[in-house]
């Protein structure tokens, strides 16, 4: 990227020392991060760009040290009508088509297979006793005019670019799907017999060591069954445990009683693209967290919610909107920067989570191409006491760059913080974003008066960056941060100075909705600086002010007023 040129922090306070200057306070140079050709420095950012093309993506890390692919993420979804692309990259941002680069396809049906067509959503598992790589991916006969005749099958390989060849383990062939409909009916009550047909099949290894496998039943409409995620125990992974053959979903219900109906759920719907995440509690007691996408995926309101459980089969409760059961959607298609936000997957990177998911390229209007992006994932307590998933996310601004990636992470929540004033100031530091707005239980650092939030390290750390996340109501969002000082020490200063920033900038033009006045949420005040050893940190928020006249505030007369109420979403200090 291109970057601006400052002079060094400990040049500009030399010459205020040997100045015999009283002032110790010195302007810092610092750079924004808003270039108008698009570039940031990557080094301490990310942004969801979208620049790679992928539906129902699905992260796999390649673990094994003997392969020649250990080290690389790949990324797997769907991608061609003929079979299955793969690609691979080392920070998630930057990828490879590793199928071109090999010259064939990660998987591509045999002329004798029964999967043919409606190749969707892969999904690939290591085995670390066969040294094998597992994909289950589904598909319907090359003469299917419906989705409805998809059949999940099972490929193998013995490396994760492939190819995979269909699996002949256990009876299975390339002729026959990984579920034999005799044996299934044969496992479930009356009420649930009929066809086998499937998509979105996701391996996972329960806390009980045991091997275990998702899927979205596909039916007729009007079967209560249709478009339902089940699950089974799996005696290999060629080799289904009939009889654990579980309904862990009903589309537009609560649970698989089907007496409560979910107010953002219709029961023409689905329940698809599943994914598991398990949490071991401070106890060691596992919870089991089935997460899954609803409404069409072409739809702007493409959503991923969350049920959870206590066994990796069941049963399984859906949590209402304000409890968390939506963690990663459009806020019911209010927000205008992002559409389709759906079919995910979980991905641990050194000691942080991610989601990654795909989104419509057409972020206005939906129905169009997936891409993939990605953002954080974290447990907190919602309203109710109970442990649940919330994604930083999704986003489409810059987010502080892959911890394990970086030179420098967030370390704000090592400081001590105080506030002159304001309510809720664990807000400020507790990792999360603020971003729905029927989601009650996070938070923001709200004002009335003006302000200043004391960031104290105890210590000198180095920092080169600050992130000041903008509130999610446009009638509390600050237009800038009045001042922001560091209290820094060099060999030039060794009994320290203050650094400032006067007005820091927030970008309106990028994070307003241009049709309302509502909040693109998940934006910030950024300030990129050569780097400083700072102990404190020091941020105002002025108020009353008068907004700018593209932003101003009006009261319910019309009249402009001034802005009497701020917040603050979070801090983010980039350190070491």
């Amino acid at each position: 990227m291109k970057r601006i040129k400052w002079l060094p922090v400990f040049l500009l306070a030399l010459t205020v020392e040997l100045s015999g200057c009283m002032d110790r306070t010195i302007p810092l140079a610092y750079d924004n991060q808003i270039k108008a050709d698009g570039t940031f420095d990557t080094n301490l950012f990310y942004r969801n760009d979208l620049t790679t093309e992928i539906a129902d993506p699905f992260v796999l890390y390649i673990s094994d040290e003997t392969s020649t692919e250990y080290g690389y993420y790949y990324l797997y979804g769907t991608t061609s009508s003929l079979g299955y692309e793969a690609f691979r990259s080392r920070d998630l941002q930057n990828w490879e088509n590793i199928s071109n680069l090999k010259g064939f396809l990660v998987y591509s049906p045999p002329e004798d297979a029964l999967a043919q067509v409606y190749l969707w959503a892969p999904e690939v598992i290591f085995d670390a006793q066969t040294r094998q790589y597992y994909m289950f991916y589904s598909g319907a006969p090359k003469d299917s005019q419906s989705l409805n005749d998809t059949s999940p099958c099972v490929a193998v390989s013995d490396q994760p670019y492939g190819p995979f060849l269909p699996c002949t383990e256990n009876g299975l062939s390339a002729r026959k799907p990984l579920l034999d409909p005799e044996k299934a009916n044969a496992a479930v009550a009356e009420e649930a017999r009929g066809d086998w047909h499937g998509i979105d099949c996701s391996p996972f290894i329960g806390a009980d060591g045991e091997k275990y496998l998702l899927f979205t039943r596909t039916l007729d409409p009007s079967d209560a069954n249709h478009n339902a995620i089940w699950g089974m125990r799996m005696k290999s992974w060629s080799e289904p445990d009939y009889a654990s053959l579980t309904k862990l979903t009903s589309v537009g219900y609560r649970t698989t009683e089907r007496t409560e109906k979910m107010d953002y759920e219709h029961s023409t719907n689905h329940n698809e693209g599943p994914t598991m995440l398990i949490r071991t509690d401070a106890q060691g007691t596992p919870h089991y967290y089935l997460t899954f996408s609803i409404n069409g995926y072409m739809d702007k309101s493409y959503s991923v919610i969350q049920a959870v459980g206590d066994s990796p089969l069941g049963p399984f409760r859906k949590l209402d909107e304000a409890d968390g059961g939506i963690i990663i959607s459009t806020d019911h298609q209010t927000w205008d920067h992002l559409s389709g936000t759906g079919h995910h997957c979980f991905l641990k990177i050194g000691e942080e989570y991610f989601a990654v998911y795909h989104e419509h390229i057409n972020r206005q209007t939906g129905n169009s191409s997936r891409y993939v992006a990605f953002d954080r994932m974290a447990f907190t307590e919602n309203g109710k006491g109970e442990t649940v998933i919330y994604v930083n996310g999704p986003t489409w601004s810059l987010q502080p760059q892959i911890e394990a990636l970086s030179e420098y992470r967030n370390i704000a929540n090592e400081a001590a913080v105080t506030v002159s004033s304001g309510k809720n100031p664990e807000a400020l530091t507790d990792g999360l974003l603020s971003l729905y707005k029927n989601i009650g239980y996070v938070p923001e650092f709200e004002i009335e008066k003006t302000a200043t939030i004391t960031l104290d390290f105890g210590q000198y750390r180095e920092i080169a960056g600050l992130m000041i996340y903008n509130s999610k109501y446009f009638e509390k969002a600050f237009p800038w941060i009045e001042r922001v000082e560091f209290d820094f020490k060099n060999d030039q200063l060794p009994k320290g100075a203050t650094a400032s920033i006067e007005k820091l900038p927030f970008d309106w033009d990028s994070y307003k909705n241009a049709n309302a006045d509502d909040m693109r949420p998940g934006g910030s005040a950024v300030a990129v600086f050569a780097p400083l050893l700072v102990k404190t940190v020091r941020i105002t928020l002025r108020l009353p002010v008068e907004r700018p006249e593209t932003i101003e505030l009006t009261d319910d007369g019309g009249y402009i007023v001034d802005q009497t109420a701020a917040a603050i979403s979070e801090i983010v200090v980039l350190g070491k």
